[in-house]
C-alpha cells in the first residue's frame, strides 16, 4: 500500500485552523451547558431533578457503552485478515439493479441522505428506460421484498405492482442506497445469495466525515460508522459515492490505512440532482414570506444545525455587516442536529431575531422553494460535506451561491459559485459586501446542473457498463 503524502505547510496551517474552529465551537457549547447547569442548580426545580441526574448519567453511560461494544464486536467480526486476499471473482453481466431502501422505509429522518434516497428512487420509477431494470427493494427478516408501494408514495401515484418477495436472479446487483449502516446486519444474509448467482453487492457512500472529522459528529456515530465501513469494505464488491471528491477520499483512505477489502474493490461516483419540488399549491407560512419581504436582501443558509455546517460562521459574518450598517437578512433553514445547544440558544435569543435574522426548523418543500425563489443568494459555510445539495438546488432556481472553499464545493459549484476561506467570518462578510456592491457576481448557470434523472442514469450506467473510476488491488 502506498503511504499517505506528507502535508504541505499550507495544509498544516489549514488543519490547525480547523482544529481551532472546532475547539472554539465546543468551548461555546460547554460554556452554554455550564450556564444552564448553574441556572438549574440555583432554581427550586433542581431539588426535584437533582436525584434523577445520577440515574440519567448511569443510563447514558450504559447505552453509550453498549453502542461502543456492539461497534467493536462488529468491527472485529468483520475485520478479517489483511493478508492473503481472495482471488478476484468473475461476475455475471448485470441483469437487474436491486436498490435497497430498507432504512428509508423504516425511518425518514428528513436529512440530506433521505432526500437522495427518495429522489433517486423516484427518478428510477419516473418512466425513463435505463440500461438495466431497477427495482426498489426492502429486507424483512432476511427475506427480500419489492418496495413498489414506497416508490409510488414518493410521487403520489399508485404502485406499478403489489409488493412481493423477490427471487435473486443471475447477475443481480444489490445496491444499498439507503443508510445501510442502520440495517447492515439485517442485510448481510442476502450477500451470499447475491454472489451465489454471480451478482455483486454495492454500497452507497455519502461521505467519510465520521472518519475524517469525528469531533464534528455525535459521539456514538464514529465507532458505529467505523465498524460499518470496515465490514462494508469486506462485503462490498463496489462503492458508489455521491461525488468524485468522496470517491477519491475513500480510495485514499483505504490505501493510506491499509484497510482490508474485497479483491479488486471498485469505486465510482454519481452526482446528486438539483431539481427540487415546488411544493405545488401548498400555502406558504406567513413567517416565511415575512423573512424575504421588502427590499432588504435575504441570504439563505440551508442545513441541519450541527458543528460542521458553519452556522456560527455565517452569524458572525452578518453581525459584522450589521455593525457596519449593511442592510441584509440572514435566514437559516434546518432542523436541530447535535452539539447545537449554544448556537440554537443564540439564534432563538438574538436581538435581530424576527428583524434581520430568521430560523425555520420545520420548513416544507413549498416553503423552501419559496425561500430559494425570493432570497438574494445562498450562503453555505460548511467545513466538511459529501456533496452540498443546497448549492445545486439554489443554482437550479437561479440563485447565486456563496460557499466555503473546500474541494467538494469546487466540484459542485464549479466556476459559477463565489468562494470564501473556510471557517472565516470576516472572509464571508467581505464576499457578501462585495456581492451586494456588484463587485463580484455568481453565475448559477455554471454550477453543476445534473437532474435526479441524470443521477439515476449515471448509477445504472456505472453498474451496467462496469464503468468504475478506481479499482483497488
Amino acid at each position: 500500500m502506498s503511504a499517505a503524502p506528507t502535508p504541505t505547510a499550507d495544509e498544516k496551517d489549514e488543519q490547525i485552523r480547523l482544529l481551532r474552529y472546532q475547539l472554539d465551537f465546543q468551548r461555546a457549547e460547554l460554556l452554554h451547558l455550564t450556564h444552564e447547569r448553574d441556572r438549574m442548580v440555583y432554581s427550586a426545580a433542581w431539588l426535584v431533578f437533582r436525584p434523577l441526574r445520577g440515574l440519567e448519567a448511569k443510563l447514558v453511560d450504559a447505552v453509550g457503552g453498549l453502542f461502543k461494544k456492539k461497534a467493536l464486536q462488529r468491527g472485529v467480526a468483520g475485520a478479517g485478515p489483511a493478508s492473503a486476499p481472495e482471488s478476484p471473482v468473475r461476475h455475471a453481466p448485470a441483469a437487474r439493479l436491486l436498490v435497497d431502501v430498507t432504512g428509508a422505509v423504516k425511518r425518514d429522518a428528513g436529512t440530506g441522505i433521505q432526500r437522495v434516497v427518495k429522489k433517486v428512487v423516484e427518478a428510477l420509477y419516473g418512466g425513463e428506460r435505463y440500461e438495466i431494470p431497477a427495482i426498489a427493494v426492502r429486507s424483512v427478516e432476511g427475506r427480500l421484498f419489492s418496495a413498489h408501494a414506497y416508490a409510488a408514495s414518493l410521487a403520489g401515484k399508485a404502485p406499478i405492482a403489489p409488493d412481493q418477495e423477490i427471487d435473486i436472479r443471475p447477475g443481480d446487483r444489490f445496491f444499498m442506497l439507503s443508510d445501510s449502516w442502520n440495517a447492515f446486519e439485517e442485510l448481510a444474509p442476502l450477500f451470499a445469495r447475491i454472489r451465489a448467482e454471480g451478482g455483486e453487492v454495492i454500497s452507497c457512500i455519502f461521505d467519510l466525515i465520521p472518519e475524517l472529522h469525528p469531533h464534528a459528529c455525535h459521539e456514538v456515530t464514529p465507532p458505529l460508522y467505523d465498524a460499518w465501513l470496515r465490514k462494508a469494505l469486506l462485503e462490498s464488491d463496489g462503492f458508489l459515492a455521491i461525488s468524485r471528491t468522496v470517491a477519491q477520499e475513500l480510495a485514499d483512505f483505504v490505501k493510506s490505512r491499509g484497510l482490508p477489502h474485497r479483491p479488486g474493490l471498485k469505486i465510482g461516483w454519481f452526482h446528486c440532482g438539483c431539481d427540487i419540488a415546488s411544493g405545488g399549491d401548498a400555502p406558504i407560512a406567513p413567517q416565511i414570506k415575512e423573512a424575504t419581504a421588502g427590499s432588504c436582501p435575504a441570504f439563505l443558509c440551508v442545513s441541519t444545525i450541527e458543528p460542521r455546517k458553519g452556522q456560527r460562521v455565517a452569524l458572525r459574518a452578518f453581525e459584522k455587516l450589521w455593525g457596519e450598517g449593511v442592510e441584509a437578512r440572514l435566514v437559516f433553514v434546518g432542523r436541530r442536529g447535535w452539539f447545537d445547544e449554544a448556537i440554537a440558544y443564540e439564534l432563538e435569543n438574538h436581538p435581530e431575531k424576527g428583524r434581520r435574522l430568521f430560523w425555520f426548523g420545520d420548513a416544507g418543500d413549498a416553503d423552501l422553494a419559496y425561500l430559494y425563489d425570493h432570497a438574494r443568494a445562498l450562503v453555505l459555510p460548511s467545513f466538511a460535506e459529501g456533496f452540498g445539495l443546497p448549492i445545486v438546488e439554489a443554482a437550479w432556481r437561479g440563485r447565486p451561491v456563496l460557499c466555503s472553499d473546500i474541494p467538494v464545493f469546487r466540484e459542485v459549484g464549479g466556476e459559477g459559485a463565489i468562494y470564501f476561506r473556510v471557517n472565516d467570518p470576516e472572509a464571508l462578510a467581505g464576499r457578501v459586501e462585495d456581492f451586494l456592491a456588484g463587485r463580484i457576481a455568481g453565475d448559477p448557470t455554471r454550477v453543476l446542473r445534473a437532474s435526479w434523472a441524470d443521477a439515476a442514469r449515471r448509477i445504472t450506467e456505472v453498474v451496467a457498463r462496469d464503468d468504475w473510476s478506481d479499482r483497488l488491488s
